[in-house]
């Protein structure tokens, strides 16, 4: 944990960032089953100061810094990240879904407030049940089922080289973009982050990721 602990403060520093402290996430152990407990990561919140960053720019230096970080890391197979972002916490757990404001405490706790929230309770169907395969991802809540998964990830491996964005100019160096070893949701949910970070909006970079159905749609343009 230690460890895991400086590879991400020196992924943020050498980002420019600035990290003020860390927090122990309060939990109740008590209400993870034998196999959750088995594997309880140890959770804890990194808080980060960004002095003069527009939004764009710290999005953009925390998604570099959670790769640098997460490959500084990759032997051990449970670090994980469940966000890095000035917006978005994500609560993940091993737990049944009534459980888990009863192991997070903070979600009990009534000075927590939010403006949107997202909720889903399913695990992943092809892999077996993680912790950090809990939905939702960091992007999305998604139920999975792509057949084409591993071609999709493998056109994403191979069209990297051929990625260019003014935001991450360096975007080879924090490659592979897209994880082959987590569920078919989280390997899509890692694309759509890539693209929203390169500048592609959210509507135009989902319609790219599942277009829509266009065999025999007679009122779709042929040129479309």
């Amino acid at each position: 944990a230690e460890a895991a602990r400086q590879a991400t403060e020196t992924a943020l520093t050498e980002q420019g960032l600035v990290v003020a402290g860390w927090r122990v996430v309060p939990t109740d152990e008590s209400v993870c089953g034998e196999i959750a407990l088995e594997t309880l990561p140890c959770i804890e919140q990194v808080f980060i100061d960004a002095p003069g960053l527009s939004e764009v720019e710290l999005a953009t230096r925390l998604f570099t810094a959670r790769r640098k970080a997460e490959m500084a890391c990759e032997e051990d197979g449970e670090y994980y990240i469940a966000s890095l972002s000035a917006r978005v916490i994500a609560y993940k757990g091993l737990v049944m879904p009534v459980d888990l404001p009863r192991f997070y405490l903070d979600l009990a706790d009534s000075r927590l407030e939010t403006a949107i929230c997202v909720f889903h309770q399913r695990f992943s169907t092809n892999t077996m049940p993680r912790w950090h395969l809990a939905q939702p991802f960091r992007l999305l809540a998604h139920n999975g089922e792509i057949n084409t998964i591993e071609g999709n990830r493998n056109w994403a491996e191979a069209r990297t080289a051929s990625f260019e964005t003014e935001r991450l100019p360096n975007i080879k160096e924090i490659a592979p973009l897209v994880n082959r070893t987590g569920s078919d949701s989280s390997s899509l949910d890692n694309m759509l982050d890539v693209l929203l970070t390169g500048g592609v909006d959210m509507a135009r970079a989902l319609r790219m990721l599942v277009p829509p159905a266009w065999q025999n749609m007679e009122l779709m343009d042929p040129d479309l």
